[in-house]
């Protein structure tokens, strides 16, 4: 099933109009590979027991209630509902391998490209598992003004799926994420990609401060917990924290990601509650 969607403007990803705003600014294109012929690193991606059926298609399940949110949006909603952040209370939560299981489930749909952000800043474990940590990335980008979008966007091992690391480490990091030029690189991606998704990877809502500034962006949220490890009292923590200072939060926003349920012994199953 393909996902349809109108031609994205400013306005429809959520995004004034800002004084001085050139609507023809140049959006990077997910090309393959880059239009001036050279090669980057390929980001790895894979998740364990995605070729099992039962795991792919509770991806797929999670990805189904995703785009469903998208083609019938709350009608006050002011973010785009394209742009999905995956998190948790605690670290260690199962938040990277929820993020390539969704992105390797997308490489069914036709013609839809994601690109994955490394935003969990005090451990990346995204750009490790990719193969791309030591490449420029994100942070990078956010603090030098002369880097452009595609200066920082890798192709992977799965066509369509791209990928943006979390760059050199900074003591800035949580300013550099609050500051105007994180909205200016969503705002470049969605021109260049049209009918695609960004998938943040962030830190942990209860460590990472950054984890609420990132929110602000996000139309969809995923709320990772593990069964027998997450204690509900930080899940109502984590979840209270985003009402209060990204929100509202509510089942038309947040899907919570129950992580190694029992219903099955394999370390990567899922199951949904909205």
């Amino acid at each position: 099933m393909n996902i349809v969607s109108p031609s994205l403007s400013r306005a429809s990803v959520g995004l004034p109009d800002e004084p001085g705003y050139d609507p023809t600014l140049a959006a990077w294109k997910p090309e393959w590979p880059q239009a001036d012929g050279t090669r980057k690193r390929i980001g790895a991606v894979g998740t364990p027991h995605f070729d099992e059926s039962r795991t792919r298609e509770e991806f797929r399940v999670i990805k189904r209630h995703l785009v469903s949110r998208i083609q019938a949006p709350p009608a006050d909603s002011t973010r785009n509902p394209r742009t999905i952040l995956i998190t948790s209370a605690s670290p260690r939560e199962g938040k990277t391998t929820v993020t390539l299981g969704l992105a390797m489930s997308f490489m069914f749909e036709q013609d839809v490209r994601v690109v994955l952000i490394d935003a969990d800043m005090r451990s990346p474990e995204l750009s490790r598992r990719m193969g791309l940590s030591k490449e420029t990335g994100l942070l990078d980008y956010l603090e030098d003004d002369r880097l452009e979008v595609q200066d920082i966007v890798y192709p992977t091992s799965i066509k369509g799926i791209f990928a943006i690391p979390a760059g050199l480490p900074r003591i800035t990091a949580p300013e550099l994420i609050c500051g105007n030029r994180m909205k200016l690189l969503l705002d470049v991606l969605f021109q260049g990609m049209g009918n695609g998704f960004v998938v943040i990877d962030s830190g942990s809502v209860l460590s990472c401060s950054e984890t609420i500034s990132l929110a602000f962006h996000a139309g969809q949220i995923l709320f990772v917990a593990t069964k027998g490890q997450t204690k509900r009292a930080d899940v109502d923590e984590g979840l209270g924290r985003l009402h209060r200072q990204a929100g509202p939060i509510d089942d038309t926003r947040v899907s919570m990601v129950f992580n190694k349920t029992s219903r099955s012994q394999s370390p990567v199953r899922y199951s949904r509650k909205t």
